[in-house]
């Protein structure tokens, strides 16, 4: 019994010390070979750190690292593997790290090459700005609001979204969303400030304490619909999953049979 569990423990103890590397409330997930072809397999941008229990520079890069994870958690996933321990070494080999730690940005999962860190001393500064840099920016900018009939048609295959706000810039998450759904949904963005193209459409043109509006076009339809839920990660992500696999109640609806006029 006694050898049975130093066994086991034999066999846990090295994801232990790597995972002590980094703090108690980290947003870093530690990778095995399944979970890293998981996430390979995902279409989202994600930073991997090859690290070593006994490395030096990976003990002191680890709040660092830990820190950037937990800013931009969750937009960019943040992850690990431990090189030391042995069902790893294969991967790490095929990575081919030969030092410690080394950081890794894979913008669109296994779609793209992994690009190694060489932004300079790791902050968490720098690997916030790195990590958001990398992600693939594949928003239509319409700066005019006569652009957007014309990218609508262009794209009215797909389903297309539109991000209206008072900012001449979109922020991150909808850049990450844009990523995320490549090829899936077509995402657009115009800068609204006044709520003129809102108002146009017969939305409000501005609501007190909200900024930001969704305008949604399904494929092959000019007729728009207005999101109507929060406007962060996890929520646009599963409304936006819906339209892809025909769930979302606008695209059930549109399928429904008319009920029978029975008098």
């Amino acid at each position: 019994m006694i050898l049975h569990s130093l066994t086991a423990l034999t066999l846990i103890l090295p994801t232990l010390v790597s995972a002590a590397i980094f703090p108690p409330d980290t947003k870093v997930k530690m990778l095995d070979p399944k979970g890293f072809k998981r996430v390979m397999k995902n279409n989202r941008t994600s930073v991997v750190a090859f690290v070593a229990p006994w490395c030096g520079h990976c003990k002191q890069m680890a709040p660092e690292y830990s820190k950037a994870a937990g800013n931009l958690s969750p937009l960019v996933p943040f992850y690990a593997i431990d090189c030391d321990a042995e069902s790893n070494k294969q991967l790490c080999a095929s990575q081919e790290i030969q030092g410690f730690p080394t950081v890794k940005v894979f913008p669109r999962g296994g779609q793209l090459p992994g690009q190694k860190y060489e932004s300079g001393e790791r902050t968490s500064n720098n690997l916030i700005k790195w990590a958001s840099r990398s992600v693939p920016n594949k928003i239509k900018v319409l700066s005019n609001q006569g652009d957007i009939p014309d990218w609508l048609d262009q794209n009215s295959d797909s389903p297309r979204v539109i991000l209206l706000n008072r900012d001449k810039k979109f922020p991150l998450l909808w850049q990450v969303l844009g990523n995320n759904y490549h090829k899936k949904i077509a995402f657009g963005h115009h800068s609204d400030p006044e709520g003129t193209f809102a108002a146009s459409l017969g939305f409000t043109a501005r609501e007190e304490g909200k900024f930001s509006k969704v305008i949604v076009y399904p494929a092959g339809s000019s007729v728009p619909i207005l999101y109507e839920g929060g406007n962060k990660y996890e929520p646009l992500s599963k409304y936006f999953r819906s339209i892809v696999d025909g769930t979302a109640d606008f695209l059930k609806a549109a399928t429904e049979s008319p009920a029978k006029d029975e008098l």
